[in-house]
């Protein structure tokens, strides 16, 4: 063997670890893990443990009777809002922003499981049990294409006092 052959092996062995290294950082595998706020679920949390959109924290709608979520906004496998809580009886609506995404139970413990569909299409369901539903794209999933959906009994009479308070405080301002 050859000084040519012992170096050539060492350069190659080099360049396929450089290799190695370089495509474990382009596919995520060095991102340290997304900290969840204390009051998200562990199982939203562990589901949502490599999405897209999500910082930890969680979107709150729960004083909406409605919500839009769009469904790869700018061509991205993500949901926006990703991660939201909302009050029983809401209609959330996912809107398609771009093509070849689904909407599917993960759990199957809501009824809502599209095929592909295009810029444009919509699917609604009302939320009518307090729960923790996670959802994802079925193409997508694996490249982190999650998203998740807290839903909560609201309690009326804490909107009362808070309105009243809001209103005792708009009197001492004037």
């Amino acid at each position: 063997m050859s000084p040519f052959d012992c170096d050539r092996r060492a350069v190659l062995t080099a360049g396929a670890g450089t290799v190695t290294v370089a495509l474990a950082g382009c596919l995520g595998l060095f991102e340290d893990d997304i900290e969840f706020d204390d009051d998200v679920p562990e199982e939203i949390a562990d589901h949502l443990s490599n999405a897209n959109n999500v910082d930890g924290s969680i979107t709150d709608r729960t004083h909406q009777s409605e919500l839009v979520i769009e469904n790869g906004p700018g061509g991205e496998f993500s949901y926006d809002p990703a991660l939201v809580r909302i009050g029983v009886g809401t209609t959330v609506t996912w809107e398609w922003i771009s093509d070849g995404h689904t909407v599917t139970s993960s759990d199957g413990e809501f009824g809502v499981d599209t095929g592909r569909e295009s810029d444009g299409y919509e699917v609604s369901y009302t939320f009518d049990e307090p729960g923790n539903y996670p959802y994802e794209c079925r193409p997508h999933s694996s490249s982190g294409h999650l998203g998740a959906i807290i839903v909560e009994e609201i309690d009326e009479t804490d909107d009362e006092a808070d309105n009243e308070t809001a209103t005792e405080t708009d009197e001492l301002t004037e």
